[in-house]
Formats: C-alpha cells, structure tokens, sequence
C-alpha cells in the first residue's frame, strides 16, 4: 500500500481511509513513510494542508529529527498552529523556523 498503490492514487477517499487505518493501528513510522510519498513526491496531494499538517505533527511525536526538513521543504501547513504544537514538544529550533517562515 505505501510503497505503490497509494502514492499513484488520486482518489481522496482512499488516501483518508488508508491514513485512518494507518492512525487507528497507531503505526507513527509507517503514517510518515505513507505521507511522505503523498506528500513530499509530487502527488495530486502534495499541497495539500492536513495532509502537510498530520506529516509534521505525526514526525513531532514520533521522529523529530525529520521535522525540520518537512519545515523547510513544506509551504502549505498551517503555521501558527504546527509552531505552537512544535515548541510545546519542546522543538524550539523547529518552532522558530516556522514562526519565521509564517512571519
């Protein structure tokens, strides 16, 4: 599912089912491996704003060394909300670039 069949889809109820499934099963490494394919590599998804959002929030709880480059890479998340949520986990680098990027 993560490596094939969900990144060529452009079907947004199978990409929210999937990631539900993925959320439900609280399989965090798994969730980031499925967003970043949707997300990072050019798919009908990849401005997508939750999808964005849930990729650095998912990463905040459960590899926040990725954070940083899904801040410097992502545009569409929203900003004050994904900063707030980055400094209280104690990301303030994190938090900073994105204060800084969303002025």
């Amino acid at each position: 599912v993560v490596s094939t069949a969900l990144p060529e889809s452009k079907n947004p109820e199978q990409v929210s089912v999937t990631v539900k499934a993925f959320m439900t099963a609280e399989m965090p490494h798994e969730l980031i491996e499925l967003l970043e394919k949707i997300v990072l590599q050019n798919s009908a998804f990849s401005n997508n704003p939750n999808l964005q959002n849930l990729l650095i929030l998912t990463a905040i709880k459960a590899d926040p060394s990725r954070v940083m480059d899904y801040v410097n890479r992502l545009d569409a998340f929203n900003g004050p909300e994904v900063g707030e949520i980055a400094a209280g986990n104690e990301l303030y680098e994190e938090a900073f670039a994105i204060f800084k990027k969303f002025d």
